[in-house]
């Protein structure tokens, strides 16, 4: 069997790898708590995701196109299994740097069932193909028909969020229906849009949630930080105004005390979360992130970053206009730091 360099991302990797991917389709996305499997809101609906690394078959399986990921019984699944959330089973393949899903339908129910066979052994793999990953990566999307007549499908990370919009049906497409609902969704990616396509016999929905900024927010923030980045004091027509809780969650209100003046730079970085801060105002970078990001071959320029940061906040001196520290706490959980 030959060998392949697979990268393996670890819990913390895949938590920052799911959180960019499900922002990339809604802005309206929270990381709320767990360990892999991991509960995240979306749009306002809650799923659990059981994420493991793809790879080889094992040595005694001859068809070497031939993918697996493997499934202990944990505490933390079995939990999730019970909760009547959604448990959605992801591979994620970083050679072509795609995921694979199986239909939570029926892998829901074998997982029940199979975890309460005391039995059988506690560990349970699932099966895929290299070549449909391959073929993903480079088409955007495909699937694989097993012998069991179940719809694999394997699609580029961008689409994670559109996949968990559709769990009920999107299992029934064909790989030319499939391509034709990415399409779709494509066209519709850079604007706040909702709405649906009729395939096969299946009915789907495209739900991209852009949200506006509120005028009023941001002359208060201006005003609040004299049109300078808290983080580096740039000015030069390049602070933004940002929200500390996103404006998004239930939390994310235009209160001044959610708001903080940031350059550009250092906005999409905190909302990436590739910087934060502390309840004490210190600045942190986030190695962890950092740490994905290398494995991903994604960290060019880090010391340059690095080099732009700073050890606190510039904040207004009325200490009405200082960010609330609950908010500070909500969105570094929100942003999976904590």
């Amino acid at each position: 069997m030959s060998t392949r360099a697979t990268q393996i991302l670890n819990p913390s990797d895949l938590k920052y790898l799911l959180i960019d991917s499900l922002k990339s389709y809604s802005d309206n996305v929270e990381y709320v708590d767990g360990r892999n499997p991991y509960r995240f809101s979306i749009n306002k609906k809650t799923v659990y995701i059981l994420i493991r690394n793809v790879h080889e078959s094992g040595m005694n399986r001859e068809n070497q196109d031939e993918c697996r990921i493997q499934i202990s019984n944990s505490q933390s699944l079995i939990q999730a299994l019970n909760s009547r959330i959604n448990v959605i089973v992801l591979g994620f393949f970083a050679d072509e740097n795609v995921f694979t899903a199986w239909d939570p339908l029926i892998f829901n129910n074998r997982f029940n069932d199979w975890f309460m066979d005391t039995s059988k052994a506690k560990t349970v793999s699932v099966y895929s193909r290299f070549s449909i990953q391959r073929n993903a990566n480079q088409n955007k999307i495909g699937n694989y028909v097993d012998n069991n007549g179940q719809s694999i499908i394997s699609f580029k990370p961008e689409y994670l969020g559109l996949y968990l919009d559709n769990i009920t049906n999107i299992h029934n497409l064909n790989a030319a229906e499939l391509f034709k609902f990415v399409e779709f969704s494509d066209k519709e990616n850079d604007e706040d849009f909702t709405g649906s396509i009729s395939l096969g016999k299946e009915q789907l929905v495209v739900t991209h949630t852009r949200y506006k900024r509120d005028p009023n927010f941001r002359k208060k923030v201006y005003e609040a930080y004299n049109n300078k980045c808290a983080m580096c004091g740039i000015q030069l027509e390049l602070i933004e105004a940002a929200h500390i809780v996103p404006h998004s969650h239930e939390s994310g209100t235009d209160d001044i005390s959610n708001g903080i003046g940031l350059c550009s730079l250092h906005h999409t970085a905190y909302d990436k979360s590739l910087i934060y801060f502390e309840i004490d105002f210190s600045i942190k970078i986030n190695n962890n992130k950092m740490k994905y990001l290398e494995k991903m071959g994604l960290d060019g320029g880090y010391r340059k970053f690095e080099d732009l940061s700073f050890d606190k906040l510039r904040l207004p001196q009325n200490h009405i206009l200082q960010p609330n520290l609950g908010n500070i706490s909500l969105a570094n959980q929100i942003r999976g730091i904590v």
